[in-house]
């Protein structure tokens, strides 16, 4: 990304805001190094980071990084065999213990993180170590007397040592306080040493060993003769603790040593994690939201707002790439033309930064190659440049740009020369004669457009408010002003050219209306016939372009309704194939227990007597179940009401062919083919339709 347009965007001031919610400089360096990517892979993948860290946000609260430093020198030190002092190595345990509990955090809140789940894994817990540290050194950063056996003898014998020491010194202070030869009644340590402030002049009535002077040389610090075995023996234990501590220092810090790989592999993922943890507060703290990210090279923000402007914020939409590709925007001084400029910029920037944008859910974002903005006076000084010179300058470096990446594509062979660019021009043209420098802004916008990219530039100047009427794939657009308040009300009207209004706001500003009106006679009728035809374009594109909405919806319900009534449709035909199947065999099963019923009378009568009433009762019985299996069997045959009837053949015979098990056959009151798997009887065959068995 071009560097300058960076800056005029103040994405760098978004890096800023990031660092500053990070816990610590693992991830503030990763905010402070950010930089927009154009991997479509790698921006998607970002942003749903993103998301998943806020909701981890809203259910879990903020990741545990209490107390995460960056270790990675003490880890280095200790690789080379350095000693890490008791301090080091508090440092060390706690991102020890920083991981520890990160990798929980990440491990429960899976559900809602999949993605940063997957970071736990990478994250490797050394209880041992913890422990060890926490076992040798206390949290003042004191080695523990426990720390091993010989530290706590060496402990025990200085302290004993130290109290009689401590005793004898004091009976001799009392007795020479009685002599009046010292110069305070106090003991003093002087190397290590239980010494006694002795006067000068009284130095020879006090025999012991001069262990140092005062500055004036008033007194000399003495340590009694009588003591002097005894203190060389406390000094000897001392130093025994010393060197008992260093190893013990030294055998925890070898311990560090050997797990140096996994703790710097554990830094990077903290970091990483922090970071990732500053961009969900940041998308909280603004109410952004993940836009989608579509391959089309177009953009569409709805509500979208400055991430940097605070306090009341008019939300704007704003959109370009699908039904136009250039876009002007014109309308008064102070109206918010330049911070829709910015707004556009900054949130294509965080996109693809993996940045959720202060936009409205719906938005959508695309990637970029490269985003150009030439914004604010960039009058230079020492470059004796102007204010035209200055932004001319940079629409140079632009435009060259943009002709040096469609050559690269020619050489390559490519036939589509497009560049895939978003480009933003404030004030196009301004600085210089308004004639010239709108002639220049139509040549300007005319050679981007060809190009491919999309262009969103501000102007004041009608020219260029007809050249966008007039071009197809350019649209007018302006910031809306209340008349009656003579207030800019900072929205955005795409589709309608705005008025620079500038009698208004000179008269809001204080200029007196006698000089407001004088200006307005000076208008020549060009100029008024001139708004007058904007205004009567502007009603026309509205009606039309109600119109194609109102066909896109009528499009969009019949569509619906097709979908609909063919879903439907076929929800009707299975329903239908079911009845079917399931009406047959229900008819089956009662045709079986009719004839079953009727084998069973048939036996019973041919036991009775013929000219017995129990006989005349059964055969009544018969008869009536051979009318219900006939009344059964015609049902099950009926066709259905919206398939005729089949007739035969006047040349086919009528009744059953000679058929043979393991025929297929035809069903016409099924509509369906079939197979033959049993011939009971003669006239009578079983055939296995799907999953019903007919007669």
């Amino acid at each position: 990304m071009d560097e300058r347009s960076l800056r005029v965007l103040e994405y760098p001031k978004i890096k800023e805001m990031l660092a500053g919610l990070t816990a610590c400089s693992l991830g503030k360096q990763r905010a402070l190094s950010l930089q927009p990517r154009d991997d479509l892979a790698w921006i998607r993948d970002r942003l749903a980071e993103t998301s998943e860290m806020r909701r981890l946000l809203e259910t879990a609260g903020y990741p545990p990084l209490g107390g995460l430093t960056d270790i990675g020198p003490l880890v280095g030190r200790a690789r080379t065999y350095g000693l890490l002092d008791p301090e080091d190595l508090l440092r060390v345990s706690d991102a020890l213990r920083c991981a520890r509990r990160m990798r929980d955090y990440l491990v429960k809140g899976a559900d809602e993180a999949p993605m940063l789940s997957a970071l736990a894994e990478t994250l490797s817990v050394h209880q041992d170590i913890e422990d060890e540290i926490a076992r040798c050194i206390d949290d003042d950063a004191n080695v523990r007397n426990r720390a091993s056996d010989e530290l706590h003898r060496l402990t025990v014998r200085s302290d004993a040592l130290e109290r009689r020491l401590r005793e004898r010194v004091e009976s001799i202070l009392r007795a020479e306080v009685e002599r009046g030869t010292l110069q305070e009644p106090v003991i003093v340590q002087r190397e290590g040493r239980f010494c006694l402030p002795v006067q000068a002049n009284q130095q020879s009535r006090i025999r012991g060993v001069v262990q140092g002077r005062s500055d004036s040389g008033a007194t000399v610090f003495m340590e009694p003769l009588e003591v002097v075995e005894v203190g060389n023996e406390l000094r000897g234990t001392l130093l025994d603790i010393e060197a008992e501590v260093e190893r013990i220092l030294r055998a925890v810090t070898s311990r560090v040593a050997e797990a140096a790989e996994p703790l710097e592999g554990n830094l990077r993922t903290l970091g990483i994690i922090d970071f990732i943890g500053a961009k969900g507060a940041l998308a909280q703290k603004m109410n952004a939201t993940e836009p989608e990210v579509v391959a089309e090279p177009q953009l569409q923000l709805l509500s979208a707002r400055h991430p940097l402007v605070t306090g009341k914020v008019v939300p704007v939409d704003v959109w370009i790439g699908d039904q136009f590709s250039t876009l002007l925007i014109t309308g008064p001084n102070t109206g918010g033309k330049t911070v829709t400029l910015k707004t556009v910029g900054l949130c294509a920037l965080m996109a693809q930064s993996g940045l959720h944008i202060p936009a409205g859910v719906g938005s959508q974002v695309t990637l970029w190659n490269y985003i150009y903005a030439d914004i604010g006076d960039e009058q230079s000084i020492e470059q004796s440049l102007s204010t035209f010179s200055g932004h001319m300058t940079q629409i140079v470096k632009i435009i060259n740009r943009v002709n040096a990446h469609q050559r690269n594509q020619k050489r390559r062979g490519s036939d589509d020369t497009s560049v895939r660019a978003l480009v933003l021009l404030d004030e196009l043209g301004a600085g210089t004669d308004p004639t010239e420098g709108a002639a220049l802004a139509r040549a300007i916008l005319t050679e981007l457009h060809d190009a491919g990219c999309r262009t969103v530039a501000t102007t004041h100047y009608n020219d260029l408010k007809a050249f966008a009427f007039a071009n197809a794939g350019m649209e007018n657009a302006s910031v809306e002003f209340d008349v009656k308040t003579l207030q800019p009300t900072y929205k955005l009207l795409i589709g309608r050219a705005g008025s620079s209004n500038a009698f208004e706001v000179a008269q809001r500003l204080g200029l007196a209306r006698s000089i407001v009106k004088r200006g307005r006679e000076f208008l020549t009728d060009e100029q008024f016939s001139f708004d007058q035809a904007v205004t009567e374009v502007e009603r026309q594109q509205r009606t039309l372009r109600d119109k194609a909405n109102e066909a896109q919806s009528t499009q969009r319900d019949l569509e619906r309704l097709k979908e609909r009534y063919e879903k439907d449709l076929g929800k009707l035909e299975a329903q239908r194939q079911r009845s079917i199947e399931e009406g047959f065999e229900e008819a089956r099963d009662i045709v079986r227990r009719a004839e079953e019923q009727a084998r069973r009378i048939i036996a019973d009568l041919q036991s009775q007597t013929r000219q017995s009433k129990v006989t005349q009762q059964r055969r009544e019985d018969i008869a009536k179940l051979r009318r219900e299996i006939d009344n059964e069997a015609a049902r099950a045959a009926e066709p259905e009401q919206d398939e005729p009837e089949p007739t035969p053949d006047d040349d086919e015979p009528v009744g059953l062919p000679y058929v043979l098990m393991g025929d297929p056959v035809h069903v016409p009151a099924l509509g369906r083919d079939g197979t033959v798997v049993a011939v009971p009887r003669e006239g009578i065959a079983e055939v296995q339709v799907g999953n019903v068995r007919v007669e």
